[in-house]
């Protein structure tokens, strides 16, 4: 019997800057939504800094003004920042233009279970039906 395989979860890759750093503490990214892939999309997230913050599990690292990276986030209400809690309007990881994560959310939980506590979160928000 053959096993099924999972189904990967890919996630919503939007472009941004790095605006401000300190150290191993935080930066401030620009949301600068320019894919040509996802246009029609991406012309309903506004343009906005988010703030990240270095937290007990996350994985950070040092980044620097002005570099360009990948913001990825598991589901459209969280790519337009739609939530109530600004903790879930996060991306779920940044990746530079290198390849290199710096910046992974939550390393403990699954990227699936995240997505299902959005998911759910959404529908409780009503910003989603069921």
């Amino acid at each position: 019997m053959l096993r099924k395989k999972p189904e990967r979860i890919e996630g919503i890759k939007i472009r941004g800057r790095v605006l401000e750093c300190q150290g191993e503490k935080w930066f401030k990214c620009y949301i600068d939504p320019k894919s040509r892939d996802l246009r029609e999309d991406l012309g309903k997230i506004r343009d906005r800094v988010q703030m990240i913050e270095n937290g007990k599990d996350t994985e950070f690292r040092q980044s620097f003004r002005g570099a360009m990276v990948h913001l990825v986030y598991l589901n459209w209400e969280s790519a337009k920042g739609l939530y109530k809690n600004p903790e879930n309007n996060l991306p779920y990881e940044i990746i530079d233009l290198n390849g290199r994560t710096i910046y992974r959310r939550n390393k403990s939980c699954t990227k699936e279970y995240l997505l299902n506590q959005l998911e759910e979160l959404a529908v409780e928000e009503g910003l989603k039906e069921n």
